[in-house]
């Protein structure tokens, strides 16, 4: 048994991820429970909830743009797909290509100063993988540079 631990302990960390992720989604269907069942004692009352409760229910309700604030880039959602179009964009496809030239240039280095004996074949296989995909990153970083969508900025 002490062997299996000390072999998978990096387990731990996903496991924990698991179960923080679970308890989280836990609590918030908890916590939208009791705004739909205070909503239900308001209606039972006869009464009009409050406009709170109700923006609470709905997360995703549109919220006054504060003055200053760009509209296009407000709601969640646009805000995530503005981030996931500038990081998977050419600048995000340049940066991978530096990381893994750099990488790359690494493996091929240690493979040709024999750094790590009866190592130099798969040092280079791997610093060729890498160089493969270095090019294809710069590639489309410099396609995604030259073609240019017209409304990311």
């Amino acid at each position: 048994m002490e062997h299996v631990w000390f072999s998978y302990w990096w387990l731990v960390f996903p496991l924990g991820w698991f179960i923080f992720g679970a308890f989280d989604r836990w609590l918030s269907y908890q916590r939208s429970r009791d705004a739909l069942d205070l909503i239900k004692t308001y209606t039972a009352q006869g009464k009009e909830p409050p406009p709170e409760l109700m923006r609470r229910v709905h997360e995703d309700a549109a919220d006054p743009i504060p003055p200053g604030v760009d509209a296009r880039y407000y709601n969640r959602h646009v805000r995530r797909a503005y981030r996931r179009a500038y990081r998977f964009g050419p600048y995000g496809a340049m940066r991978s290509a530096i990381f893994t030239g750099a990488v790359a240039a690494a493996f091929w280095f240690s493979a040709e100063m024999h750094y790590v004996p009866g190592a130099d074949g798969p040092f280079r296989f791997v610093a060729i993988i890498l160089g493969c995909i270095t090019a294809g990153n710069l590639a489309f970083a410099i396609l995604g540079m030259t073609f240019r969508r017209p409304d990311v900025d």
